[in-house]
């Protein structure tokens, strides 16, 4: 995101308020885009909804949690390829292999497309829903996995607006489609699940609309196109073992405590379909978008400013630099990381300090219950620490200190499990402690582990021994090159 996060630069160093609004407004919506999409257009999709006592509420529950669906299983689906496809492009980018960023797109696009529609048949075998309605949820699942893929790849882009005004115009989209649905009930209310059907419609167009914008700005940004070598990041699988542990490991953390409550106290069925608990679903939700400063300033600060000492730092590694100069390098850089994650924790917790001391005015005024509220103050503080996680997780992962982002996403994984597990029982006073044991337990031995990890930076710079190609590694490869020449014989 350095790209992106230095032209936002420009926009900070203005000292005009608008500016500054204007940096955080795109700084969100480029980190953060499909979640504050999600978030906005669903809220004000239930306000619109809301409006229309005719709609019933089995059909608002319906719409609104195939969304959610749609959305979380593709974050975990697309976590199995997004470390390793991401270390694959950064390589082709400093190598200046630009002509071959596209192939490599073309070929994550196919994977990720045969991935979901192996995710939705078994849904579509499951689900007593119409035949239609799950051929939409398909369309919106490989539309939401696409988006995902063009992110990856836009992390070089520069024309921010283009990719902030996509979101934008998306979510826009959705809303009004939304609201053209309910307007004509009536008419479009023609037999069993028509309305949900309509909705969901309206917000895959939308999403539809964001897609093609991102499509837009990544051929601007790499407009070679060439179709050999689109499989070709498959021996980075086999190569770098753990990024794909971590990657997975880390996204099913995050969701595990919310799959074994869906089978607590409390929660509840939607349509044969789908699995829901709606005081855990709604503190998640909410508690994550509270950790949206962490995000942003990750992009606009660590990763411009620290950056630059990273890259002076290893410019002296790479080009000769004395021991000296190497070493007063890394100080100046070790001093921007610091100064920049303590900033970055500071803030976030003054942010989740009020907002958890206000959930209570907040929530009573939206009719929610003291069980709800309880249930918030702790996933909030929960996300409070996941967000320093996921910032000292992509540190290490700069270092290319793989085997502690592991460590940290498997410790993550397991006390999360864990706890979930014998915490339920409780019932509904002890959901989400699992969630926020997990996560202030694995960001510290993540801090812990990269102190000691970079008073040692010199040895793991020098002397770490380069990758030997494996079985793995040579297998993924032949697996790589024979799906491109299964490619290339197919066009033919």
């Amino acid at each position: 995101m350095a790209g992106i996060g230095f032209h936002l630069q420009h926009l900070f160093s203005k000292e005009t308020y608008s500016s500054k609004l204007k940096a955080y407004g795109f700084a969100s919506l480029v980190t953060a885009g499909p979640w504050i999409i999600i978030t906005a257009a669903i809220g004000l999709i239930q306000a619109v909804i809301g409006r229309f006592p005719a709609i019933s509420s089995a059909d608002k529950e319906l719409f609104i949690f195939t969304v959610s669906y749609c959305f979380i299983f593709s974050q975990i689906l697309f976590s199995t390829q997004q470390l390793t496809a991401t270390r694959f492009v950064s390589d082709l980018i400093y190598e200046k292999k630009y002509n071959e960023i596209m192939p490599a797109f073309l070929g994550l696009t196919k994977t990720t497309s045969v991935l979901a529609l192996c995710v939705w048949i078994p849904f579509a075998l499951i689900s007593p829903l119409p035949l239609l309605y799950k051929l939409v949820v398909l369309g919106l699942f490989l539309t939401v996995n696409q988006i995902w893929v063009l992110l990856l790849f836009l992390s070089a882009a520069k024309d921010y607006r283009t990719i902030g005004y996509g979101f934008l115009g998306g979510g826009a989209v959705a809303v009004f489609g939304t609201l053209l649905a309910c307007l004509n009930q009536t008419a479009l209310s023609f037999e069993a699940y028509s309305l949900p059907l309509i909705l969901l419609l309206g917000f895959w167009v939308g999403m539809a609309v964001t897609l093609y914008t991102l499509f837009y700005t990544l051929l601007k940004t790499f407009p070679d196109w060439n179709t050999s070598g689109q499989f070709a990041y498959y021996s980075y699988f086999g190569k770098y073992p753990k990024l794909l542990a971590a990657g997975i490991l880390y996204n099913l953390a995050i969701w595990v405590c919310t799959w074994i409550i869906w089978f607590g106290e409390g929660a509840r069925v939607v349509e044969g379909s789908f699995l829901i608990h709606p005081y855990y679903d709604m503190a998640i939700f909410w508690s994550y978008l509270t950790i949206l400063p962490t995000m942003v300033l990750f992009v606009v600060s660590i990763e411009t400013r620290f950056y630059l000492k990273y890259k002076e730092y290893f410019n002296a590694v790479n080009h000769g630099g004395t021991l000296g100069q190497i070493k007063k390098a890394k100080e100046k850089m070790m001093t921007v990381l610091g100064q920049e994650l303590q900033r970055v924790f500071r803030l976030q917790l003054i942010f989740t300090g009020v907002v958890v001391f206000f959930a209570g005015y907040i929530f009573e005024w939206l009719g929610l219950d003291q069980t709800f509220i309880q249930m918030f103050r702790i996933t909030a503080m929960g996300a409070l620490a996941n967000g320093m996680l996921l910032i000292l997780f992509l540190v290490m992962l700069y270092f290319d200190d793989q085997q502690g982002a592991l460590n940290s996403a498997a410790m993550f994984f397991g006390i999360n499990l864990v706890l979930t597990v014998l915490f339920l029982p409780g019932g509904l006073d002890w959901m989400g402690l699992s969630f926020c044991i997990g996560s202030f337990a694995s960001s510290i031995y993540a801090a812990f582990r990269l102190t000691a990890y970079l008073k040692s930076l010199e040895y793991h710079t020098f002397c770490k021994p380069s990758p030997v190609k494996g079985v793995a590694e040579k297998r993924l490869e032949k697996l790589g090159r024979w799906l491109d020449g299964m490619d290339v014989r197919e066009s033919r």
